[in-house]
């Protein structure tokens, strides 16, 4: 072997173990953008990278018994500067049900809900059915923390670890895909 193959051979190696620890991170990828209605049909838009860290709360039905526990305890840490954001499942609603699901929850919730219809976008970040979803993402949509179930001081501590971990993280400058897309979905 020559002198001159090493250091290929070596950047080779590199990359492959890059590669490989990059497929091998556990937890989901969390999707760039999210684009979803609320239960009073308005719009919301989440991009990345974005001014503040989100606390996102996915839930079915069953589980969004548990988020009210999450959010009290985020509410009472007020120089948390985060965007609290709710993504409900209700990927399994008929159709012809959908109108009677949008207006129980305008009827019940004060916030406004992201609608996931399809369940796809819910799908995406692997979340554990019938339970309350937290998830910590850091302003450049990198997922800092994911947290399950009913709120406990343990998973409370891990939390808010992870959201001062999320807030300590600078803000990366968005890329030329991200600003060319930025550019596509503007009106």
């Amino acid at each position: 072997m020559s002198r001159r193959m090493i250091p290929m051979l070596m950047v080779a190696a590199l990359s492959f173990t890059a590669w490989a620890a990059e497929d091998a991170m556990p937890g989901p990828k969390i999707p760039q953008r999210l684009e979803l209605s609320d239960q009073y049909d308005t719009k919301h838009v989440v991009s990345f990278p974005t001014t503040n860290v989100i606390f996102l709360t996915i839930a079915d039905r069953k589980g969004s018994e548990q988020i009210a526990g999450w959010i009290t305890a985020l509410k009472a840490r007020p120089e948390m500067p985060v965007d609290i954001r709710g993504l409900a499942d209700v990927g399994g609603v008929p159709g012809f049900l959908r109108g009677r699901i949008r207006k129980r929850f305008q009827e019940t919730i004060l916030y406004p809900v992201m609608m996931d219809w399809s369940g796809k976008v819910c799908a995406q970040f692997k979340y554990v059915p019938d339970l309350a979803n937290v998830y910590i993402i850091d302003r450049n949509g990198a997922l800092v923390g994911h947290f399950s179930g009913r709120t406990n001081a343990a998973g409370l501590k891990e939390a808010f670890v992870a959201l001062d971990k999320a807030l300590a993280t600078p803000v990366n400058a968005p890329t030329n895909a991200a600003l060319k897309q930025a550019t596509l979905s503007k009106p």
